[in-house]
């Protein structure tokens, strides 16, 4: 089986491979977190700008946690495929933006290097809520106070991300190299300042100069961003299917829906995004809602409620009669009425749109897989929008028995895929629903606490799941 590499990629022209010349691309962009979800998604667009002519926007990735992405990468000469897929049509890019695939602890000093490098323009993140690890930044707490600096105690060496993001751009100030774009793509509210309080933090707290302190704080820009698009996890049978019809193994192999989306607050960078199809707007906070609540919080939804029915993929989910009811008054009712929408999207026509998208049955995405981390997910995506709900007198219904679904769904399984998971398992499994809710959703770890409130609801909801099956749970709240 012939895998994808330098040597062969410009013969598989049906697959769309580069036809500029990979030895000319520089490294214009540091990525940290070498997830399949950058790979199909921001990457797309520095290869566009790579395909425009602009050869300054070669990216290095960077993994954080084993080197066996870098691994996979490297093995295929950083090249590899993003499928675009609905139903049963294929449209395929051989994307050659990702110059270098390093491992951070292996490839610092070459970091290091490159973060000092006159053609740098910009530093990306995917690395995943949980991976910020300031829980005060989150709640908007005063991040000068000794809280935070005790919340951030452990980030102070090269193991976490934001200790390595600050040696990255402490190589870059003492180079004298003028400052650039940080931005971050996770799923967080507010990701451009969480990550700016996170840094200069931990730049206090290593007691670092005030030259430096006031270069980063006037130098580097750390825009809002929200990011859209579906990128399941890469499975051996899309790398078979897709060998079997264009006869190559990518074994880094992106399958991704049609749509993308990337919105950032404006910045200079837009001279090169815009004209590839990034959004430039004044402030994000409206998008990320929409995206955050209608389509995170709906995916999240679907993905606790098809584990409770015993559903694998959400696609499946999102098409049954009483599940996807159940999702459309949720978007419809209640995360599209929690907050000010953008003057140019309609939440109704938005979470349409989003249905769509997640019944497309070519991305199989795995309820399991979008059920893991739900203590870092849910805040932003149910949390926060039941306490608004209920602030307007708003229905609150179907999202806190949302809320009461993620409960079961701990309650229910032996292990959960989650940092709090171990801790919230022991609190919810109190035989009293209201002791259980109350105890788990007041847990402290949690970044954004349920309102009180809220807590008989959930608990009922709860008292019912605990007896009754998720669809005919559901299916009280059918009109």
């Amino acid at each position: 089986m012939a895998q994808l590499n330098r040597e062969n990629y410009s013969s598989h022209r049906s697959a769309n491979p580069p036809q500029y010349n990979l030895e000319q691309v520089k490294i214009g962009v540091i990525h940290m977190g070498l997830s399949a979800f950058h790979r199909g998604h921001q990457a797309l667009f520095f290869e566009k700008i790579l395909r425009s002519g602009n050869f300054n926007f070669g990216v290095v990735g960077v993994t954080q946690r084993s080197s066996d992405v870098a691994d996979v990468m490297n093995s295929q000469d950083c090249l590899y495929t993003i499928n675009e897929r609905e139903g049963a049509g294929f449209a395929p890019i051989i994307v050659g933006a990702i110059r270098k695939a390093v491992f951070f602890p292996q490839a610092r000093a070459e970091l290091l290097e490159i973060a000092r490098s006159e053609n740098l323009k910009l530093i990306t993140l995917t690395v995943s809520e949980k991976a910020y690890q300031c829980n005060s930044a989150r709640n908007g707490v005063n991040l000068s106070s000794a809280e935070v600096q005790a919340d951030i105690a452990d980030t102070n060496s090269l193991l976490t991300f934001p200790a390595r993001l600050l040696d990255l751009l402490v190589a870059r100030f003492e180079s004298g190299m003028p400052g650039v774009a940080v931005i971050s793509c996770d799923n967080l509210p507010t990701n451009g300042d969480i990550t700016r309080a996170v840094v200069v933090d931990l730049a206090i707290k290593q007691n670092r100069s005030a030259e430096f302190l006031n270069w980063l704080k006037s130098e580097i820009r750390f825009p809002n961003s929200m990011v859209d698009r579906a990128v399941p996890a890469i499975t051996q049978d899309s790398i078979d299917e897709f060998y079997q019809s264009y006869g190559y193994e990518d074994r880094s192999l992106i399958t991704a829906e049609p749509y993308l989306e990337w919105v950032i607050e404006n910045d200079p960078v837009s001279e090169y995004l815009a004209p590839v199809g990034a959004r430039f707007v004044e402030k994000v906070a409206p998008y990320e809602a929409m995206k955050i609540r209608v389509f995170n919080g709906a995916h999240s939804a679907l993905a606790y409620i098809c584990q409770l029915a015993g559903i694998e993929y959400v696609a499946e989910g999102v098409v049954d009669s009483v599940i996807g009811g159940f999702i459309k008054n949720f978007q419809e009712k209640e995360a599209g009425r929690s907050f000010v929408a953008p003057a140019d999207l309609n939440p109704i026509e938005y979470a349409k749109i989003i249905r769509k998208r997640v019944s497309n049955y070519a991305l199989l995405h795995k309820s399991l897989q979008i059920a893991m981390d739900g203590s870092q997910k849910l805040p932003q995506r149910t949390f926060a929008s039941a306490n608004d709900l209920l602030k307007l007198d708003l229905s609150t219904d179907h999202i806190t028995l949302i809320i009461a679904a993620w409960l079961r769904f701990l309650e229910i399984n032996e292990k959960v895929n989650d940092p709090l998971g171990a801790s919230l398992q022991n609190l919810v499994r109190n035989p009293d629903a209201l002791q259980s809710v109350s105890d788990t959703l007041s847990f402290e770890g949690l970044a954004t606490k349920v309102d009180p409130k809220l807590f008989p609801q959930i608990a009922a909801w709860l008292a019912q799941l605990r007896v009754k099956p998720v669809r005919e749970v559901l299916q009280t709240l059918k009109s």
